[in-house]
C-alpha cells in the first residue's frame, strides 16, 4: 500500500458538473429525514459514483493500481470503493453500526480497489471509538480498523516477506497497528493467492537483479571500464523504477531491497541512492 494525495489533488475542472450534481445529492440526502427514503434517494443515484470520468480521475492518481492492494491485474476489475460504506456498517461481530449515507457521494470517501478486495470488504467497517452517525460528526475523530490508503501513516504499518505474504509491520498482536493491520489484510483479502504469487514473482526479480548488480560491480572494481560502468547505472535505474509509487507493487520491492544488510541497497530503497 502506498499514499494516495487525493485530497490534495481534488477533482479537475471536467468533473464540475459531477460534483454539482453530487453536491445536491448529497444536500438531498442531509435534508430527508426518513432512512428509507435516504436509501431510494442512494440506490437510485449509483451511476454517480460509477461514473467513467470519475473512476478515471481516481485511477490516475495510483497510475492505474488498486490503492488498497498496489496491483494492476491479478486484483481483477476496478470498483470505485466508498471508504466508508454508505448502508450500513458492521462490525468484528457483523452487526451494523448504522452506515455513512451522507458521504454516498462525497469524492473524498472513495477508493479504487480490486473486485476481489471490494466483495470482500462489503460493509466491513469497524470502528474502535468515537463512530460518526450523521453528517454533523466528525469523522476524523473515529478511531478506525481500516488501513486507508490517503492517510500517509497507515501505508506503513503493513510488510511483506519472500513469500509474497502481506503482514502486519508490528510483530506484537496486542498492538493496534498490528490489529488494523491484520484486520485489513484479512478484510479485503489481501493474502489472495494470486496477489501472493504476484509479490513473490517481483521480491525474486528484485533479488536476481541484486545479485546481477553486486557481480557487476565486483568485475568492475576489478577491471573499471566504461561499459560495466554502464551497465550498472542500468540495473541501479531498473531497481529504482521497481520502488517508484506508479510501478506495481513497489512496497514489495521496498522492502525486498530494506532486508539486505547492504546499507547502499537499503539507500536505494529508500531513495537516497
Amino acid at each position: 500500500m502506498r499514499h494516495i494525495p487525493l485530497k490534495e489533488n481534488p477533482p479537475p475542472s471536467g468533473l464540475k458538473r459531477w460534483l454539482s450534481k453530487a453536491k445536491i445529492l448529497t444536500q438531498n440526502l442531509i435534508t430527508e429525514t426518513d432512512s428509507e427514503k435516504r436509501k431510494e434517494i442512494i440506490e437510485s443515484n449509483n451511476a454517480v459514483w460509477r461514473n467513467n470520468t470519475l473512476k478515471k480521475y481516481l485511477m490516475d492518481l495510483s497510475d492505474g493500481k488498486c490503492w488498497y492492494s498496489e496491483a494492476k491485474e491479478v486484483y481483477s476489475h476496478y470498483h470505485v470503493d466508498h471508504f466508508r460504506p454508505k448502508s450500513e456498517a458492521l462490525d468484528l461481530n457483523g452487526t451494523d453500526q448504522g452506515g455513512y449515507w451522507w458521504l454516498a457521494f462525497d469524492w473524498t470517501n472513495y477508493r479504487i480497489c480490486g473486485g476481489v478486495g471490494n466483495t470482500k470488504k462489503g460493509a466491513r467497517f469497524c470502528v474502535l471509538k468515537h463512530k460518526a452517525n450523521c453528517h454533523t460528526d466528525l469523522c476524523e475523530d473515529e478511531i478506525i480498523y481500516f488501513l486507508d490508503p490517503i492517510d500517509k501513516d497507515d501505508t506503513l504499518k503493513l510488510t511483506f516477506d519472500k513469500t509474497g505474504k502481506a503482514k502486519p509491520s508490528s510483530v506484537d498482536e496486542n498492538e493496534w497497528d498490528y490489529k488494523r493491520a491484520q484486520y485489513t489484510i484479512d478484510n479485503l483479502d489481501l493474502n489472495y493467492e494470486p496477489l501472493k504469487e504476484a509479490r513473490k514473482d517481483l521480491w525474486d526479480t528484485c533479488e536476481s537483479k541484486l545479485n546481477e548488480l553486486q557481480n557487476l560491480m565486483a568485475e568492475y572494481n576489478k577491471n573499471p571500464s566504461a561499459s560495466k560502468k554502464g551497465q550498472i547505472q542500468s540495473k541501479l535505474e531498473e531497481l529504482r523504477t521497481l520502488t517508484k509509487p506508479k510501478s506495481e507493487f513497489s512496497g514489495v520491492a521496498i522492502k525486498c531491497l530494506l532486508s539486505s544488510d547492504i546499507e547502499w541497497v537499503q539507500k536505494l530503497a529508500l531513495g537516497a541512492a
